[in-house]
């Protein structure tokens, strides 16, 4: 019998509102969506009734579009990631005049939280954590606009099959939130939200499904993915060797914000697109092995 995997040690970070704050509990969950953790995020909200505030609202909504993503629902999680955009204080957004897409603004977002820095003694808390989940906001739509916005990225089937397994590794075989034992799928389930239960299988019904959507979410117009193009890649073998080749040679942060943010700094990454990334390097020999 194989046993029990432990718990992973969870990093804690002192909340700035006390440990009774009206805001510990979106503090906690604000940590858990900075590393991809939307799993206990979702456990943390449905298990608080007392987490009526709009931030909850917001909060529930990021969670939910990093779900959406992780079982491949692109078109979801960007209607979710607008809707918690339009939750935030119209300062902190942009509105689209000819789609009316509300997107989070990084460098509204930034300088205000950099401003607010030093202020959590005077009363400023809800307009900090406001700020953090702008932030968090503005990573998840930019990351996922990188693949709405160039469907020059899966010109053909085969294209989109990579890109899609690029996505599985991120969301799911490198995200250690997605393995965790503690928060079981039946808990989920209680809390309105059904996890396919092959979602761990890079199986090719599951990463050709998810190309096929990846495909469409950047242009509607575009047709599946079918079982061939699976077959002259090699399977998941080959698949996952091109997609770890294409990643070695991106740099860490411009392959999931694009070049323009390419220097952001100190800016916090899922834990599965980093680990991904680090795999990726030592696989290819640009970085030692740890």
């Amino acid at each position: 019998m194989i046993p029990p995997i432990p718990p992973r040690p969870r990093a804690e970070v002192a909340s700035p509102y006390g440990p009774d704050g009206p805001f510990r509990n979106l503090h906690r969950c604000a940590q858990r969506l900075e590393t991809g953790d939307w799993r206990e995020v979702l456990v943390l909200l449905g298990a608080d009734g007392t987490s009526t505030h709009g931030l909850a609202a917001l909060t529930r909504l990021l969670a939910l579009s990093m779900f959406q993503q992780t079982v491949g629902d692109l078109d979801r999680a960007w209607e979710n990631l607008g809707d918690a955009a339009r939750i935030l204080p119209s300062p902190l957004t942009s509105t689209d005049p000819d789609t009316g897409d509300v997107t989070a603004l990084f460098e509204s977002t930034t300088m205000l939280l950099g401003a607010r820095g030093d202020q959590q003694q005077d009363g400023h808390h809800e307009g900090r954590l406001t700020l953090t989940l702008s932030r968090i906001t503005w990573r998840e739509q930019t990351e996922l606009g990188q693949l709405r916005r160039r469907p020059h990225l899966y010109g053909s089937a085969r294209d989109a099959l990579v890109r899609a397994c690029l996505e599985f590794l991120v969301w799911v075989e490198f995200a250690p939130e997605t393995w965790r034992r503690q928060i079981s799928p039946s808990l989920l389930q209680g809390f309105g939200i059904s996890l396919p239960r092959t979602l761990h299988q890079p199986t090719r019904k599951n990463l050709c499904e998810r190309a096929s959507k990846l495909r469409r979410f950047a242009d509607p117009t575009q047709g599946g993915v079918s079982d061939s193009v699976w077959a002259d890649i090699g399977g998941y073998p080959g698949l996952k060797a091109l997609a770890l080749e294409g990643l070695s040679t991106q740099h860490a942060s411009s392959w999931r914000l694009g070049s323009r943010h390419a220097v952001v700094q100190r800016f916090p990454s899922r834990t599965g697109c980093v680990e991904a990334w680090r795999f990726a390097q030592e696989c290819s020999g640009t970085a030692p092995l740890t």
